[in-house]
């Protein structure tokens, strides 16, 4: 909650600020139904101001229903009550919704397809894969684990608890959602309605439903012979998907892979507050931007266990910045600058273009279309598969560890980075005061032969803020952040 100032003085500063400042999700029609968020409860007044008596206190998450407005003020309808509330103390209701889970947990399964025809190892860069490639390192065991737990946590976060951050913090726009960005299919292998079961059609419906293995079963005769035809035909139209862009499902599993080997690298930070106040800055820029896309698994965040500065971006949303790059932040906005940069090369999809700008791009596909050509009817497909995962998660997770994107990514995932910083209104100018103070021994955002050098950098984003006004904040919302700084990270903001 923000500190307590005097009833008048925040009527004028929420009046004074307009558009520049948070403070209102989108804007509700009348008949809409919405949600209160308060966890401290919500007080419905008997007129449209701030010092009418309270009629009621509604708990957090009641459904109340628009029946007027009135210049910053919903009339609703909530229970037995009618009553007054500030538009801002209300959300949609999907902003309180529950995290969906994990989306590792629920991408596998046959879909009713019988045991007879379900393939051996896996059908393309899914759950299945995945579990054939850990099975394969014996090395990421525990870090895919916690991999597991970092998907888990978002999923544990309180809706309620992430909505009192933004609201405490003045983030975000006025007349914004605080939604996360949805979820989206995962490719050819999304179900689709069905006589009495899911179903899955084209290539990764096929490949679901036939393996390798299953085609040599059942090669005998025309039917068998048709079967292993389809396979290999499918397979090849698979290669030839993946030579294109990898499907958001593609991407989500690459990102646990990277995930995993930076978690293998550094370890998990074992300050747990330290992780869950990240946590809580990172859902609150995946809530107030719209400059992220809706994706497979949703955005996590994780720090890890190193005093090395670093920042990790995985394919598909994973997030993850050494403790060191957090103790090296001097405020929540530049905390906000650094994994905001993180997702830029995510929703850049810098891995993916260098990945495909590399020499060993070309030689990997080949060799999976190889067997898709040639030995997809004698059970090598889903091996062909996992060894072809493995080759792409060990090249990408090499570039998002060691940034090695290049300059001109660097670049792009600073401008990119600050865009998403003002849309959700921390201070725009703090990647460039990040940048300023760095240390010389930084690793990630050092100049290097492949990394521009923080004083090019900072320069670079001159061009970007320019065109912006000054950034202001009201005094109390600066004082919340202040304090929720220091409290999660142990750094005290410089006055």
């Amino acid at each position: 909650m923000r500190p307590r100032i005097s009833v008048c003085l925040a009527l004028v500063c929420l009046l004074a600020l307009g558009d520049t400042a948070t403070s209102a999700p989108i804007d509700a029609k009348v008949g809409d139904t919405r949600a209160t968020y308060n966890r401290k409860g919500t007080p419905l007044r008997g007129q449209a101001s701030a010092l009418a008596a309270p009629i009621a206190t509604l708990p957090y998450g009641t459904r109340v229903r628009v029946l007027e407005k009135s210049k910053g003020w919903f009339r609703v309808q909530a229970g037995a009550h009618t009553g007054w509330l500030r538009s801002f103390h209300t959300v949609e209701l999907a902003a309180i919704s529950g995290n969906a889970q994990p989306a590792h947990l629920t991408a596998r399964g046959s879909a009713g397809v019988s045991g007879r025809e379900v393939s051996a190892a896996g059908r393309q860069l899914d759950a299945n894969t995945e579990r054939g490639y850990r099975s394969s390192r014996a090395d990421l065991q525990r870090a895919y684990r916690l991999v597991d737990a970092m998907e888990a946590a978002t999923a544990r976060l309180d809706p309620g608890e992430s909505l009192m951050f933004i609201d405490g913090g003045d983030i975000g726009r006025a007349g914004r959602a605080y939604g996360r960005p949805g979820r989206i299919p995962g490719g050819p292998e999304a179900p689709r309605g069905g006589s009495g079961r899911k179903a899955r059609s084209g290539v990764g419906g096929l490949l679901g439903r036939l393996g390798g293995e299953a085609a040599r079963r059942l090669g005998a005769g025309d039917r068998g012979g048709r079967i292993a035809e389809s396979l290999i035909t499918g397979a090849t139209e698979y290669v030839n998907q993946v030579k294109r862009k990898f499907s958001p499902r593609q991407e989500y599993f690459l990102g646990r892979a990277v995930a995993a080997e930076a978690i293998a690298k550094y370890g998990v930070d074992p300050d747990n507050n330290r992780r869950r106040y990240v946590r809580l800055v990172g859902d609150a820029i995946v809530r107030c931007t719209a400059r992220l896309p809706g994706n497979f698994g949703g955005y996590h965040f994780e720090v890890l266990n190193s005093d090395v500065i670093n920042g990790v971006s995985g394919p598909g949303g994973f997030v993850l910045v050494t403790r060191g790059a957090v103790n090296a932040c001097r405020s929540e906005s530049e905390l906000a600058a650094v994994l905001s940069h993180e997702l830029a090369h995510i929703s850049m999809k810098h891995g993916e273009k260098m990945l495909r700008s590399g020499r060993e791009f070309p030689t990997m596909v080949n060799s999976l279309a190889g067997v898709a050509g040639a030995a997809a009817g004698q059970g090598q497909w889903s091996q062909g598969l996992v060894r072809f995962f493995g080759q792409v998660a060990r090249n990408v997770s090499n570039t998002a560890i060691n940034h090695g994107y290049g300059r001109t990514m660097e670049f792009q995932a600073d401008g990119e980075g600050n865009n998403i910083v003002w849309d959700v209104y921390y201070n725009w100018g703090a990647m460039q005061s990040f940048l300023r103070h760095m240390r010389p021994e930084s690793h990630a955002f050092v100049g290097s032969a492949t990394h521009p050098s923080p004083a090019a950098r900072v320069q670079a984003l001159d061009r970007v803020v320019a065109p912006w006004k000054p950034y202001q904040l009201r005094a109390a919302a600066q004082d919340a952040r202040n304090s929720r700084f220091q409290s999660g990270t142990g750094v005290a903001p410089p006055k």
